[in-house]
């Protein structure tokens, strides 16, 4: 070989240089990794390499794999952390609109209960135009006088008390699901007697007025009256409760100005009523053993039943006025129980009497309201309510004041009778509205 064909052959530095370019563009995958977002959020990774390799060391080190011989083209993709089959689902995106666009209404109440109306507690005495007036009065088992006496009438028509309201609602296609719950505090009312007691002297005659119940005689009228010369208190509790759901359906005409949506839904009322009488007899010149007489009476109606109604407003930017007059078919459970202790004798035992019944008993209410719009998440408002239910029992007239005779302990004919009622209330409403 001649000198000539050596200097053709030999590696120079410039050729060993182009020789390593060449073997890095074709053996050594490219270090660059192009990443493109997919359409469902997650990363995509162009690879060129062997697309057997590690899932989290291709992330780590995308162009630099040791050992790779081949030249390929690979799609990697990064997924998301598996947060269960619920998130970002339909339901799940649903239930996000829901309470992004609810409301929670807060109220304060302050209603005014019908309360008992000139109620007699006992029954008239026989021969007497109007026992809530001094008469002469009897003791029923030695049949001697016990000087002046009177019945009472119980008198407290308009029960002033307070209560608390929270509504919320949530959207739905085509309207709103509204559910409200409501209470109100219970109410005592007292029918003081101090002033009968405190005008006794016993120094003077026939001044000596006390308070006494009349009770029928195997349920004919009688001049058959309890004498409590001691003391006599009454004491009445009134409570209610509420609950119900609402579908309120879109308004045709949206926007500002004048709306009405119907509504429909279900609702439950809780009302319970209790009255306690307790009269003390000294049993003076040894009549008759002393005793504390308690007569107790209970009520508890459960009413429920659909209703329908419609919410009517008038929208501005800055107020809203409106009515949401509501009807339901109301139907009364209720369980009304009587107890009695010592009732004539300081020997009559605990005797206790339950009734229950079921009746139709139709509700109806009325609330207005003015509301102000501070700024689109936060409103106040004020407004009124009435409240009508048709038939409910009352404590203080389930009560049949009767002696029976017929049986061996008389106390036995006092006992729980069947009588409802009509009830009302009515008040004011304030309170605040947040809007998510």
């Amino acid at each position: 070989m001649s000198r000539t064909s050596w200097k053709v052959m030999m590696i120079t530095p410039f050729r060993l240089s182009a020789l390593l370019v060449l073997l890095c563009s074709t053996v050594i995958p490219v270090v660059n990794c192009p990443v493109a977002t997919a359409q469902d959020g997650t990363a995509e990774y162009v690879m060129h390499g062997d697309a057997e390799m590690v899932d989290q060391e291709m992330i780590q080190n995308p162009g630099m794999f040791s050992g790779v011989s081949t030249y390929s083209r690979s799609l990697v993709r990064q997924l998301p952390v598996d947060r269960g089959w619920a998130y970002d689902s339909p339901i799940d995106k649903q239930i996000g609109n829901m309470f992004r666009s609810s409301k929670l209404k807060l109220e304060y109440l302050h209603w005014s209960l019908k309360g008992p109306d000139d109620v007699l507690l006992g029954t008239p005495i026989l021969g007497v135009a109007d026992s809530t007036q001094p008469t002469t009065v009897f003791d029923r088992e030695a049949g001697i006088s016990r000087g002046t006496g009177v019945q009472l009438d119980y008198n407290d028509q308009s029960m002033d008390t307070n209560g608390m309201r929270g509504s919320l609602e949530f959207p739905l296609p085509e309207g709103t699901l509204e559910w409200n719950v409501w209470g109100i505090f219970r109410n005592k009312s007292i029918r003081p007697t101090d002033d009968i007691y405190a005008t006794q002297s016993n120094t003077i005659p026939d001044d000596d007025l006390v308070v006494v119940t009349n009770f029928k005689i195997n349920g004919a009228p009688a001049s058959n009256t309890n004498v409590y010369d001691t003391s006599y208190s009454v004491t009445m509790n009134t409570e209610m409760v509420g609950t119900g759901v609402n579908y309120i359906l879109d308004s045709y005409l949206p926007g500002d100005g004048f709306r009405m949506q119907p509504l429909f839904g279900f609702r439950y009322i809780n009302f319970n009523e209790s009255l306690n009488q307790v009269g003390v007899d000294s049993g003076v010149a040894l009549i008759t053993d002393p005793r504390t007489t308690t007569i107790y009476s209970k009520s508890e109606n459960r009413v429920f039943g659909p209703s329908i109604g419609a919410r009517t407003e008038f929208r501005q930017k800055w107020f809203t006025i409106g009515a949401e007059p509501k009807f339901t078919f109301g139907f009364n459970r209720n369980t009304n129980q009587v107890a009695t202790d010592q009732l004539f004798t300081a020997t009559d035992p605990r005797i206790v009497t339950v009734d229950k019944n079921n009746e139709f008993s139709p509700i109806f209410q009325l609330s207005l309201y003015a509301k102000v719009n501070v700024n689109e998440h936060f409103r106040c408002f004020v407004g009124y309510d009435y409240l009508f239910i048709g038939q409910i029992s009352r404590a203080f007239n389930i009560i049949d004041y009767n002696e029976n005779r017929d049986a061996a302990n008389p106390a036995v004919g006092t006992r729980v009778q069947d009588n409802s009622s009509k009830f009302s209330a009515d008040g004011i409403t304030a309170g605040i509205e947040l809007i998510w």
